[in-house]
């Protein structure tokens, strides 16, 4: 049982305090971790991306990644660095092509002190093992501005419980996609080595990984993200409701027999999902609020 939630807002605003609100309202439904996809495309200009990575307390870690990075075919234009509970929770500007951010991404894992938690143009995730309070706490993440996003809390049911089988996930051959997923995807082993045999590279043991790959993979074969939303209420097996977000929208979908929920919020100001009422209503809305069928998929336009 976890507790997922989303907003797309009509104009950029305080998306991390509203994810925060609703994480909170959520945080019965998991202790394990926290977590949050924020996009803002006013933090980047050109072919820039943003890259958290997190590191070991190692004397000289930062020259080692920058060095990596470098290698690889990244210009690195700014980097701030944030030290919490003796690790390192970096964030590098990095102005690189396309077709290098994968070997960036693995050139800083070469390093043995580093590892990429996200990457993208415009979205930003940040998450650890800790509550909601204290997320907040460590990452100021009620002060990120933004368009849209997605918040997460976790009860572990299957893989590990650490950083990086937290939510949200992406899949780095496909920046700016990242989703927060509540069940379980029983077809998770055939779907993936299906997906591993396109080439998709999988980086955790987490089933909720494997949606991020199905998407991106209708997405690349031409399908709109609703298609792309119906045809996977098709093709996965199991109990679940998961959102996704692109860099200008956010998907919704709940498996065909309706064993895990997700409710709908829309007003003249913002679009919002979530796993129970409470997180909708700590938004401070008196709108309609309306459960979202069995097998049924919806997305929202930035």
């Amino acid at each position: 049982m976890c507790g997922i939630s989303g907003v797309l807002l009509r104009r950029e605003g305080p998306v991390g305090k509203l994810l925060i609100s609703m994480m909170k309202a959520l945080q019965h439904r998991g202790m394990d971790s926290a977590g949050v996809a924020i996009y803002n495309k006013a933090l980047v200009n050109g072919e820039e991306y943003i890259l958290h990575t997190f590191t070991r307390d190692i004397t000289d870690a930062t020259s080692s990644i920058s060095e990596a990075i470098t290698k690889a075919g990244g210009d690195i234009r700014n980097l701030q660095l944030s030290a919490i509970n003796g690790y390192g929770f970096d964030k590098y500007f990095v102005k690189a092509e396309k077709g290098n951010l994968k070997e960036i991404i693995r050139s800083v894992k070469e390093t043995g002190v580093s590892k990429v938690l996200s990457a993208g143009c415009c979205m930003e995730i940040i998450k650890d093992v800790c509550s909601v309070e204290e997320f907040n706490e460590r990452f100021k993440v009620s002060d990120m501005e933004g368009t849209h996003g997605l918040g997460h809390v976790r009860f572990s049911t299957e893989s590990q419980v650490d950083l990086f089988h937290a939510h949200p996930f992406q899949a780095f051959d496909y920046p700016d996609i990242a989703v927060v997923h509540n069940g379980q995807i029983t077809n998770y082993y055939k779907m993936r080595e299906k997906m591993e045999r396109k080439g998709h590279l999988f980086d955790t043991e987490n089933d909720s990984e494997l949606i991020v790959h199905y998407i991106a993979d209708k997405l690349e074969q031409g399908l709109n993200l609703q298609e792309a939303l119906q045809e996977s209420v098709r093709d996965l097996d199991g109990p679940f409701s998961y959102i996704i977000s692109t860099s200008e929208a956010i998907g919704v979908a709940r498996d065909k027999l309706g064993l895990r929920p997700a409710v709908v919020l829309e007003n003249e100001e913002l679009f919002a999902v979530a796993s129970e009422e409470s997180a909708l209503r700590a938004l401070g809305s008196s709108r309609v609020i309306y459960n979202l069928k069995p097998g049924e998929a919806v997305t929202w336009q930035k």
